[in-house]
């Protein structure tokens, strides 16, 4: 047990010194310190918020949950209009692709398959394969 849980730890700095990991870090704490970009995530996240509250209430009125949606809705555009953010959101997508290859190497080695997104199982040998959906 303790070998395999080096080897997690191991496996976790490996990560972490990746350059994936570092330009998501790098581009986290740029877009903090810039107060404009801040500030937009700031408001999408309160508008989020608020339509999350309007879905809650026990008395939602329809015409209540447009209006949020709409400013939600603008509030992200203006967010993703954002060149820092824009980088950001495509350094962690980058990041959790990697992560994703990792928990499908793990899991091809351990029970010799490979799910996919649809969840049917590959086992790796295209030479019994019927293809790919």
């Amino acid at each position: 047990m303790r070998d395999v849980m080096m080897k997690a730890q191991e496996l976790a700095e490996a990560i972490l010194d990746s350059g994936y990991y570092q330009k998501m870090k790098d581009l986290e704490r740029e877009v903090q310190k810039d107060p404009v970009s801040g500030h937009l995530l700031e408001d999408m996240y309160a508008k989020r918020q608020r339509v999350e509250n309007v879905l809650s209430s026990a008395n939602m009125k329809p015409e209540e949950l447009s209006r949020a949606s709409l400013e939600m809705e603008e509030a992200e555009k203006n967010m993703n209009a954002n060149e820092k953010i824009r980088a950001l959101k495509a350094a962690r997508k980058d990041f959790q692709t990697m992560m994703d290859n990792v928990n499908q190497i793990l899991r091809l080695v351990v029970t010799g398959k490979v799910e996919d997104e649809s969840g049917s199982a590959c086992s790796g040998n295209c030479a019994s394969c019927g293809g790919c959906h």
